[in-house]
């Protein structure tokens, strides 16, 4: 399992993407119809932003914005942090596990390929860094 990239560990042969005026709405719709908890979001080729369910959820349902209105450019994370598709998978989780993210872009050749989930990956004891992820933990906990 160690040796394994985050390129292989994509589960959805196309990253499911839109353009920055879409409506939250619509996105959501998207997301829901592809059982998906993210979108990206593109502008002329280019990864522009990430849109995610806790978007939904932080930026437009507890704001309150109207999702029928707003367009993700309103609400996405700007220029999401990405890895290269031949990073090991212990690259991918130290990220998501340091800046909180649970969706990472993944470029091969400066081109996004697909998205990697938090739920696509194996935690911990399966690359050998359960160890680590746990001293972490309990850092973060004894600094609340």
């Amino acid at each position: 399992m160690e040796d394994r990239t985050v390129g292989e560990m994509i589960s959805r042969s196309a990253p499911l993407s839109v353009g920055p005026s879409t409506t939250v709405r619509d996105a959501a719709r998207l997301m829901h119809e592809h059982k998906c908890g993210s979108i990206l979001v593109m502008e002329e080729g280019r990864l522009v932003g990430i849109f995610t369910e806790r978007d939904a959820l932080w930026r437009v349902a507890a704001a309150p914005l109207d999702p029928e209105t707003t367009p993700v450019a309103a609400v996405m994370t700007r220029d999401p942090a990405t890895l290269p598709a031949d990073a090991p998978v212990a690259d991918a989780l130290r990220l998501m596990d340091e800046c909180g993210f649970w969706h990472l872009p993944v470029t091969r050749g400066g081109e996004v390929v697909g998205v990697v989930s938090i739920r696509d990956l194996p935690i911990g004891g399966g690359i050998g860094l359960q160890d680590e992820l746990d001293r972490r933990h309990a850092l973060a906990e004894r600094m609340l």
